[in-house]
């Protein structure tokens, strides 16, 4: 027994001192490391990724400045204290998600939008348009949520959706009863 409390004992080494030195701080992170990536995604989709491209143009909504949207995405990553790389990945996984779904994405250039909220808060919206119905659009938009919760992605500053190039036609409204609004009906009884 005491064999054992022997080598139990030693064991129970005393911890090694290891000399602390001082270490340089961590560097900050470089908000806009990797932008001109982004631009160049955001801007060519089909040199990037081929393989979800359709052969329909995407619709021109308005000029873009690229230099301007550069300033803007710099200044968001700034401000919002978020990274490039995570809008540039949170793109990259939009086109996986239409990748996924066998869904087109138009030609061209997606469409950017700024804004600035009261509080001084300020997003991006960049919109794909894409080659399948309004329903469709949704169900995608749902599934990219979904896959950015997976990825611990928080809701930030930039943001990624979808449009459909097709518009809503008549026929493809739900055929339901509308009931009457003002519970009146206009036969033309009176009594």
């Amino acid at each position: 027994m005491s064999a054992v409390l022997k080598d139990l004992e030693t064991w129970e080494e005393t911890p090694v001192e290891v000399p602390t030195a001082l270490q340089s701080e961590t560097p900050e992170p470089t908000w806009t490391e990797g932008v001109d990536a982004l631009l160049h995604l955001l801007r060519y989709p089909e040199k990037t990724n081929p393989y979800v491209i359709g052969q329909i143009p995407a619709p021109v909504f308005s000029h873009l400045d690229w230099e301007e949207v550069r300033r803007v995405l710099c200044r968001l990553f700034e401000e919002n204290k978020e990274t490039c790389v995570d809008a540039y990945l949170e793109v990259r996984l939009a086109l996986g998600v239409l990748a996924n779904n066998s869904v087109r994405l138009c030609r061209g250039p997606v469409d950017i939008h700024h804004c600035r909220a009261e509080d001084g808060f300020q997003f991006v919206r960049v919109t794909l348009s894409v080659d399948t119905d309004d329903d469709r659009t949704y169900e995608l938009e749902d599934e990219l949520r979904m896959n950015l919760v997976h990825c611990h992605r928080r809701s930030g500053g930039f943001l990624v959706g979808f449009r459909s190039i097709h518009p809503c036609q008549p026929k493809d409204w739900s055929a339901c009863s509308h009931p009457a609004l003002d519970g009146d009906d206009d036969d033309g009884d009176e009594e």
